[in-house]
């Protein structure tokens, strides 16, 4: 049997039989259709004082805009704020198809530098590895690097991050990328903690533009309600996958929304006893040198990955509190 599989059995209080018996696969997104086991949940007991490394994807141009903003007002306001909270080179990942010949993305992106942040790779188009070849892909990579030279100096932008968390649907995929990375010198920026923020950035153009105050203010509770649900989940999963917690990386997007709402969320992280470190600090322990080489159709959180990898079944029961999915999709038509 797999030591690594009989180990997390036991941090479980399941014992060999029960790590073996873990074999079916949870959905990759979670979500309200889910039933609770009919054991009790596990007990976790978290770190007093987690760290997290914040980072950022889709850069320069995330989301759409509402009448009348820029690219350059939303960069502005993020730095801004990620400096008040006194974090310097926080990496934003770059699809350069955005840069085009539009002023304002190159204005955004250039004002992201000036401000001490870093950048790193997340492909020149953002395509799905399921939908395209690993020769198509590793294309998408190179054709994004100029962008990445021009911009970041010396500064290191050898980090990529996989666009919807997608490492390949099949292992041979996967491993071809791997090997392209590897060779050129790039570390795989994993994430840990995902709320799916990004799904808020329409409906909230949509508020914004009608001026709907009632709107907004359920969008900003939403928001923060399922940050706090899923933020908790992501660490018990590392708790799941690696028998302790780790170090984390939250998956933001630089949208209009998740900077209005990043200081309601940095206040979030701290009430949750977070300290802040930077993505390279983080990503040096010693979990992060797994390569989950599964073949998934679609993406999912470092932790899911690796329980995957070892066909170990998430036993958390399904959120209290899901991703309010209908809702979003109709507030403010």
């Amino acid at each position: 049997m797999n030591r690594s599989l009989l180990v997390w059995g036991v941090v479980l209080g399941l014992g060999a039989m029960g790590a073996q018996a873990f074999g079916a696969r949870m959905p990759r997104r979670v979500s309200d259709t889910q039933t609770a086991t009919q054991t009790a949940p596990p007990v976790f007991h978290l770190k007093k004082h987690p760290v997290v490394a914040l980072t950022f994807d889709d850069l320069p141009a995330a989301g759409g805009l509402a009448h009348g903003e820029t690219r350059v007002a939303i960069a502005t306001r993020l730095t801004d704020e990620l400096r008040a909270n006194h974090l310097k080179g926080v990496y934003g990942f770059v699809t350069a198809v955005d840069l085009d010949d539009d002023p304002d993305t190159h204005g955004a992106l250039k004002l992201w530098i000036d401000a001490g942040m870093n950048i790193g790779n997340h492909t020149w188009s953002h395509p799905a590895l399921s939908d395209v070849t690993a020769a198509e892909y590793i294309h998408e990579l190179a054709e994004n690097e100029p962008a990445l030279k021009d911009y970041a100096g010396k500064r290191d932008w050898h980090w990529f991050r996989y666009p919807y968390l997608e490492e390949g649907d099949t292992v041979a995929k996967h491993e071809a990328v791997r090997d392209w990375l590897r060779d050129h010198g790039y570390r795989v920026a994993e994430v840990t903690l995902n709320f799916n923020d990004d799904d808020w950035s329409d409906p909230y153009i949509r508020c914004e533009n009608k001026h709907d105050e009632a709107g907004i203010a359920w969008l900003k509770q939403s928001y923060l309600a399922s940050a706090k649900e899923y933020i908790r989940r992501g660490r018990e999963e590392e708790i799941v996958a690696f028998g302790h917690e780790i170090p984390s990386v939250l998956l933001l997007h630089a949208t209009d929304f998740t900077t209005l709402m990043l200081p309601d969320l940095m206040k979030l992280l701290k009430q949750e006893g977070f300290r802040f470190a930077s993505l390279p600090k983080v990503e040096r322990n010693p979990a992060y040198s797994i390569d989950p080489a599964v073949g998934l159709q679609q993406g999912g959180p470092f932790a899911d990955e690796v329980m995957d990898m070892h066909n170990v079944k998430n036993p958390l029961p399904a959120p209290s509190n899901p991703e309010p999915v209908e809702q979003l999709d109709s507030v403010c038509k």
